[in-house]
């Protein structure tokens, strides 16, 4: 396997130098950067082109151009830009801006799209598949900066003013909960009485809850109860035993619900961190957590179902966390024009770590969105048709009739092999997110590396444009290497 990665990362080398010296040459051919001098009539004139020409080093021959712009990057020098500017200081900010919007959109479309193309791969010709479907090549059929402008219209301004006096109207609880029964009902397996079941019974719990959070005034006042911390908690121990065993191993089911409680115990000692933590003590945490939920789960689950037992364990500590950390942000979150246009985040921002954490997320939720919905439907169709052509292979064929949970069957034995192509896809996505960033970047006003291009192009001023070229290149050979490196661990034939 160490000789595969090496040769594979080997192989990425005269890639990425034979890419450089591609978009170098289109670059600099690109246009005059002297062609706003050439026109002024500033009486200095002949004395800025010259100043600009030596900064560009415009008189020098081409390859002795490159070839220290090339020796530079080893020193992450990237050269000036016509202003005489440090391009790498500049890159280094934009850099910051972009992947903090780009991760996360990435993040959201991969889980999102695998998430519905495994469900509608399972739900074959359902409601459900039909209009994930017909969601999906309509997102993919939208320019992205048309729905950049209708996020800002309706999930920020429209929205922000139903934030100003938030309530449910009757209209509003019953089409929520009709959605809420509808999906039940689509993701049900079974005959036509079971789907009408769980939709009444989904559908009476959201309009409990609609008609509760209503009645309470909680989106005023957003927050968890402790009831209902415990309850989501022991919920997510169930949920964690669920994925890997069945609920009848009560090895298991008490490995999720023991790390379940050793959780909430965890979150009532460190509470003075939680409600106010940094960066450090986050990690802190979260490697506390990962290793007391292996830990009880290994204690609890025994010999026999130890495996199975410690991935539970972790598993249930990490949904506890999420869920005890989901009420410590909404309960900093109050009431106002919360979802931000403009900008990354608000300026002089002061306050605790969650009152920042709810601005930031105010500001970055929409332009993910965007993003994201761009890879969605690459991710939920390629998932969905490679599933498809997994879960008719007589391996899986095996494994039902040897009485596996049909959670397992799908996650363990057909999503893996059915992950293989859709990895290719990550490249590609990751790519066209970041197209999308330049558009998305000037509709909400973020200052990165779309916007460093774009004015870069406008001033044909070639080094930052080859800053955000380098950028972009090295992140998808790189992520074609990893790529490939995770084909050889799904498929072990790969590396042989």
């Amino acid at each position: 396997m160490f000789f595969f990665i090496l040769r594979r990362l080997l192989v990425s080398l005269p890639i990425l130098l034979a890419s450089s010296i591609l978009t170098f040459f289109l670059v600099t051919i690109s246009g005059d950067p002297l062609s706003d001098l050439r026109i002024s009539t500033n009486p200095n004139r002949d004395q800025l082109i010259a100043a600009r020409r030596r900064v560009l080093r415009l008189d020098d021959p081409f390859f002795e151009r490159y070839f220290d712009w090339l020796t530079g990057l080893f020193r992450l020098d990237f050269g000036q830009n016509r202003e005489g500017q440090n391009v790498s200081v500049l890159l280094g900010q934009a850099i910051e801006t972009t992947m903090r919007l780009v991760v996360l959109a990435t993040i959201l479309s991969i889980g999102l799209g695998i998430a519905v193309g495994i469900i509608t791969a399972v739900r074959q010709y359902s409601g459900l598949d039909y209009v994930s479907t017909f969601t999906a090549f309509l997102f993919f059929s939208l320019p992205v900066f048309w729905v950049a402008v209708l996020l800002k219209e309706f999930g920020a301004i429209k929205f922000n003013d139903f934030l100003q006096a938030p309530g449910l109207s009757t209209t509003g609880i019953g089409i929520l909960t009709g959605l809420a029964a509808a999906t039940a009902a689509g993701l049900v397996v079974g005959n036509r009485g079971r789907r009408l079941l769980a939709a009444a019974i989904v559908g009476a719990i959201n309009l409990v809850v609609l008609l509760i959070v209503d009645a309470t005034d909680w989106m005023t006042n957003p927050g968890l109860s402790p009831i209902a911390v415990t309850v989501l908690a022991a919920g997510a121990g169930v949920l964690a035993a669920a994925i890997y065993a069945p609920l009848s191993n009560q090895r298991v089911l008490a490995a999720g619900l023991a790390a379940a409680g050793v959780g909430l115990f965890g979150a009532l000692a460190f509470s003075s961190w939680i409600e106010n933590p940094d960066w450090t003590q986050m990690m802190v945490l979260l490697v506390l957590s990962l290793g007391t939920g292996a830990a009880v789960g290994g204690l609890v689950g025994g010999e026999v179902d130890r495996r199975a037992s410690v991935t539970t364990g972790l598993a249930s500590t990490v949904f506890v966390g999420g869920i005890i950390l989901f009420d410590q942000f909404i309960s900093a979150w109050t009431p106002g024009r919360t979802i931000g246009t403009i900008g990354p985040q608000t300026p002089n921002l002061t306050g605790t770590y969650w009152e920042r954490m709810v601005d930031y997320a105010g500001h970055q939720i929409l332009p993910s969105l965007a993003l994201a919905l761009i890879g969605y439907a690459t991710f939920m169709r390629f998932t969905r048709s490679s599933m498809l052509d997994t879960l008719k292979s007589d391996y899986v064929r095996t494994a039902k009739a040897k009485g596996l949970p049909a959670t397992q069957v799908i996650l363990r034995h057909a999503f893996r092999t059915a992950l293989i192509p859709v990895m290719t896809v990550v490249t590609i996505s990751f790519a066209t997110i970041i197209e999308g960033a330049v558009i998305t970047e000037t509709v909400f006003g973020w200052r990165g590396m779309g916007l460093l291009f774009v004015e870069g192009l406008a001033e044909v001023d070639p080094y930052p444009v080859m800053g955000f070229l380098v950028v972009v290149s090295v992140s998808i050979v790189l992520l074609n290497a990893i790529a490939d490196i995770l084909y050889a661990y799904l498929d072990p034939r790969i590396r042989r």
